[in-house]
């Protein structure tokens, strides 16, 4: 259904270069590090790992999983959370992992610290 293409030559990232996929395109809309009851998780790691898990939850609604994730968008508050982000972020997708764009965005919602939007494909049967 998916497969990750590493350029010759490129070092070790936490995405893939190129991920190619065939089925059907499954959207989700950008998830946050908040519970059930609107609580923020307290740190960026927490709320990395929350809107990580917040993911996996709405994926599964949609009949997908964390392995059909073929593009990933993160949006940070701050850059400077990076190696932090990649450190959490490579527990969930630990091999064949996503394309992957992260970026600076100030204008999040108030108290998020990241935000994360994902494309995944699932099989058409």
């Amino acid at each position: 259904m998916r497969e990750a293409i590493t350029l010759p030559g490129q070092h070790a990232k936490y995405y893939s270069d190129i991920v190619k996929a065939k089925g059907t395109l499954v959207f989700l809309a950008g998830q946050v590090g908040w519970d059930e009851n609107g609580t923020w998780a307290p740190d960026f790691a927490s709320q990395l790992e929350l809107s990580l898990e917040n993911m996996k939850t709405a994926l599964h609604a949609a009949g997908a999983t964390i392995d059909d994730v073929v593009k990933v968008n993160a949006y940070l508050v701050d850059v400077r959370y990076g190696d932090e982000f990649n450190e959490v972020y490579a527990r969930y997708f630990k091999t064949d992992r996503p394309v992957r764009t992260r970026v600076q965005a100030a204008m999040l919602a108030r108290d998020c610290l990241v935000e994360i939007d994902v494309i995944a494909v699932i099989d058409d049967a």
